[in-house]
């Protein structure tokens, strides 16, 4: 019977134990904060950017929010949505600071709220996800290759913008701005602050990638820049402390939409997007921000 109730507290230990260490997994000195890219957000329930994630992380202890970002706004404009949306959050946690994490687009509008909008001292850390701080081709091709006038196929986009919740979308501008030039001119005018951590992760398509639609994407776009997840290239993903390939096991190749989840869109559906994202989450943890 001794034995036995030994074992049996053991068990019990253990179990608390686990479960205290998934709920303190994601456990962040301060809130985290994730700011979706181009095409989507996360207000949209048929195509929700970040799907599950959020709920996920939550699981794990984090305190997460999304930046409830318009998915054709400029930079500019929706670094100004962001502002107020983080002050907004910084108030009913009762935080100082927040962590940022930006896919895409959404990485550039982080570092522009960090720079241009006075907003280094409420920010601990700014990790990008496949954000194309050098530009990207896509966008270049996409601009010189629409079979449309410019302002006829930007003024199609606006109105998708609009039925799926955009207020005052401007997609020209947006395409614009992440062409090669318009980096060029972006990282000119918005330098890091030294009060900020700055980290980056970037993803690729090869040739054992399970869709054809993505390597073709990434076939093109490897004249240009490179290895890329089919959207941006690994050069262009680079910013601050890069940390690296996101990849697993069971998915040695990552686009730019399994990222964070879109993997509805042809996507590789081995990677687990929830967990990558969990221990990023957990890295932040460790460096106390």
């Amino acid at each position: 019977m001794h034995a036995s109730f030994k074992i049996a507290t053991q068990y019990f230990l253990s179990v608390i134990m686990n479960k205290d260490s998934k709920l303190s997994y994601c456990d962040t000195k301060y809130p985290i904060i994730l700011v979706s890219g181009l095409g989507f957000h996360d207000q949209n329930r048929l195509l929700n950017y970040w799907g599950t994630i959020p709920d996920y992380l939550k699981q794990h202890g984090c305190d997460v929010y999304t930046a409830q970002q318009d998915a054709f706004l400029s930079i500019s404009d929706n670094a100004i949505k962001l502002k107020f949306r983080i002050l907004d959050i910084l108030e009913k946690s009762k935080k100082k600071k927040i962590n940022i994490i930006g896919h895409s687009k959404g990485g550039l509008e982080a570092r522009y709220l960090v720079s241009k909008l006075g907003m280094d001292n409420h920010i601990s850390s700014v990790t990008t996800l496949g954000s194309p701080h050098q530009g990207t081709h896509l966008a270049d091709m996409v601009l010189g290759r629409i079979p449309l006038p410019k302002f006829a196929a930007a003024r199609l986009v606006n109105l998708y913008a609009m039925m799926i919740g955009d207020n005052r979308p401007d997609s020209l501008r947006a395409v614009v701005q992440m062409t090669v030039d318009g980096m060029k001119k972006f990282n000119d005018e918005v330098p890091d602050s030294a009060k900020v951590y700055y980290q980056s992760y970037a993803s690729h398509v090869n040739k054992e990638y399970p869709n054809v639609v993505w390597k073709t994407m990434a076939s093109i776009m490897k004249d240009y820049e490179g290895k890329n997840d089919g959207m941006v290239g690994i050069e262009s993903s680079k910013w601050g402390n890069y940390r690296g390939i996101m990849q697993s096991e069971t998915a040695t190749s990552v686009s730019h939409g399994d990222m964070v989840g879109l993997s509805q869109f042809f996507g590789n559906p081995k990677f687990n997007a929830k967990a990558y994202l969990a221990d990023i989450i957990h890295d932040l943890k460790e460096l106390n921000y």
